[in-house]
C-alpha cells in the first residue's frame, strides 16, 4: 500500500510540474499603460523621467479653449511639461478605457480641479520601436 502511495504521489507531482511547464506563460505587455502613464505623471505629477520616449516624434495636441482650438507639437508639449517641472496637480484624476486592442489604446483622462474640469482624450499606437502617444486631445469644461 505504501508503495502505491508513492507511486500516485510521484505521478500527481510529475503532473502538477508538466501541466505548469506546459501551459505557455502569459505576456502582458503594458507598454501601452506605461506609455500613457508615463504622460499622466508628467502632465499631473510633473515628473518628466521617460516621458520624451513614450510621445512619438510625430505626435500632435489638440487643445480647444473656448472656440479655438490650438495643435501643438511634441517640442511645444515638452517645452510646456519642463516649465512644469515637479509641480504637482491639485486635481481628481479618473481614467476610462474607450478603445483597448492589439494595435492602439484609447484612454479618456478627467482632471477635476475645484473651478472646471480638463478632459484628456489619450491615444497611444503600436509602432515599430513599442507603445507611443500619438495624439492627445485637451478640452475645458
Amino acid at each position: 500500500m505504501k508503495t502505491l502511495k508513492a507511486m500516485m504521489m510521484g505521478m500527481a507531482l510529475l503532473l502538477i510540474c508538466g501541466a505548469s511547464q506546459a501551459t505557455p506563460l502569459i505576456s502582458h505587455d503594458n507598454s501601452k499603460d506605461k506609455a500613457i502613464d508615463t504622460y499622466l505623471n508628467a502632465v499631473v505629477h510633473g515628473k518628466l523621467a521617460g516621458v520624451d520616449d513614450a510621445i512619438d516624434n510625430d505626435a500632435h495636441f489638440d487643445m480647444k479653449r473656448g472656440e479655438n482650438v490650438n495643435t501643438l507639437t511634441k517640442a511645444q508639449i515638452m517645452s510646456s511639461l519642463k516649465a512644469n517641472e515637479n509641480i504637482e496637480q491639485d486635481c481628481q484624476c479618473t481614467k476610462t478605457i474607450v478603445r483597448n486592442d492589439d494595435e492602439m489604446e484609447v484612454m479618456k483622462v478627467d482632471m477635476k480641479y475645484n473651478d472646471f474640469t480638463r478632459t484628456d482624450v489619450i491615444t497611444a499606437q503600436h509602432a515599430g520601436s513599442g507603445w507611443k502617444i500619438t495624439k492627445v486631445e485637451t478640452s475645458f469644461k
